[in-house]
């Protein structure tokens, strides 16, 4: 979206964008190295200032020197290896210069501060580097809300998902839909401009199967939602079952440590504990809860109505039991996928063993069939995978609720054409399918909506 078509509402909540800005833009901290990025059309200028190799900066090759400055003291401040990128060959589309420099906080600081006090610099805002990106046309929107995406991914899954928005996996799915909508929107508006003629007319009834095939794809993308949601926040697994059932155990073993206290005596748990662990490259987080049992322990029940509360929320339940820990457990929500399991196999013989119904059967203390356990788990994760053509996925609230306003949209031009409306307002709906279309790689997003997006950025990105 080119910067003049931006609302003057939403730049109005950033300062001037014509500016250049300063931030460090590697992770808050100390660490070996650390970046701190330039960029604006001072950038040059600004770090000729302060780098000995200042005059020397070759585009897109790193250059070692040193960093001198009276504001920064006598002497020699810090080595740098300094990278200049100028416009528009260059993330924002800007001259952008980084900076790499020794990780201490002081340095960090101190450099950034100095910087930011040079004339026509400023600290750049939250988001503001991928804000320029998208004002300059260097992204879309799409792709501005997989920088974050990327930044947030725990899990190979999550990263992957990320990688294919940044590289326009959602732009070229979408741009496909638009060109079909468009072959429809041109038919239809020109029989409209030529109504007065004697021209064979199409019948809308004519374009009924392209707008359902359209409607149909971008359902398939919304669809993916579901999953998506989980591959970045994790996959909630729920361990649910009566007291001294051994659920802290097998809690403890999927994490691979003792997170969670465990003893004989039962009631233990009072309050939900979580863990995270990856299953087939999948965050999973982990909730350890209270045993279900009836009690006159206030406190205790406190915890067991936290565990009840969990359920609802859980993605996969693991509904543990165990033959030395019966008690009729609780219904689970319809659609919540349920491993059931049997544990403390080593208690009983195994004819006894064989008569259990339980998914898996394992024994915490002898390590049987955990494995097992975690297969099954692996198997219910996969399953709730759904994507849409070439593997796309979606994971963002927004894209999914202008995807389904973009379905509505499409249904009220299905609607029109049985009930026979007039084409301009069949032409209409359709235009108005477009313009939704368009919110999501931001050719079209009103100015609330971007104002929200950029402000969840972190500082320097």
């Amino acid at each position: 979206m080119p910067e003049a078509e931006v609302g003057s509402a939403f730049l109005a909540n950033f300062p001037d964008v014509s500016e250049t800005i300063v931030a460090i833009s590697s992770p808050p901290g100390s660490g070996a190295l650390a970046i701190i990025r330039l960029s604006g059309p001072q950038s040059l200028i600004t770090i000729q200032r302060f780098f000995s190799g200042g005059q020397h900066l070759k585009p897109r090759y790193a250059t070692f020197g040193v960093i001198e400055h009276p504001d920064l003291g006598a002497g020699i401040f810090d080595d740098a290896v300094v990278t200049y990128f100028p416009a528009p060959n260059s993330a924002t589309g800007e001259d952008v210069v980084e900076i790499s420099v020794h990780g201490g906080e002081f340095i960090q600081q101190e450099l950034l501060r100095v910087l930011a006090n040079q004339d026509s610099v400023r600290l750049a805002e939250p988001g503001e580097f991928t804000l320029r990106s998208f004002l300059n046309e260097k992204i879309d929107l799409s792709r501005a809300e997989a920088v974050a995406e990327t930044i947030n991914a725990q899990s190979a899954a999550a990263h992957q998902l990320a990688q294919d928005h940044l590289h326009g996996g959602i732009r070229r799915y979408l741009d496909q839909i638009k060109h079909d909508l468009l072959l429809i929107i041109s038919f239809v508006e020109a029989e409209l401009d030529f109504s007065d003629q004697e021209i064979s007319r199409v019948k809308p009834e004519k374009h009924l199967d392209q707008i359902q095939s359209i409607k149909r794809r971008a359902e398939t993308l919304l669809s993916t939602y579901f999953y998506g949601q989980r591959l970045m926040d994790g996959f909630r697994v729920v361990l649910i079952g009566p007291t001294n059932a051994g659920k802290s155990s097998i809690f403890n073993v999927l994490c691979g440590f003792d997170r969670a206290i465990v003893t004989e005596y039962p009631g233990t748990t009072r309050d939900t504990i979580e863990g995270e662990l990856s299953i087939a490259g999948h965050r999973v987080i982990l909730i350890d809860t209270a045993g279900i049992r009836a009690v006159n322990d206030p406190i205790e029940n406190i915890g067991i109505d936290r565990s009840l509360l969990e359920l609802d929320r859980a993605d996969i339940v693991l509904s543990i039991h165990a033959p030395d820990a019966q008690v009729d457990m609780p219904l689970f929500p319809g659609k919540t996928p349920v491993i059931s399991i049997f544990n403390k196999s080593d208690l009983i013989s195994d004819q006894d063993t064989a008569k259990t119904t339980a998914n898996v059967i394992i024994s915490c203390k002898t390590g049987s069939g955990i494995d097992l356990l975690r297969q099954k788990l692996a198997e219910k994760i996969l399953l709730s995978r759904t994507m849409a053509d070439g593997g796309l996925i979606i994971a963002s609230q927004r894209q999914a609720d202008t995807l389904q306003r973009f379905s509505d949209a499409c249904l009220a031009a299905e609607t029109g054409i049985f009930s026979k409306i007039e084409p301009e307002y069949f032409a209409s709906d359709l235009r108005n399918a477009l313009s939704i279309l368009g919110e999501i790689t931001g050719e079209t997003t009103p100015d609330d909506i971007l104002n929200e997006i950029f402000s969840t950025f972190c500082i320097g990105k």
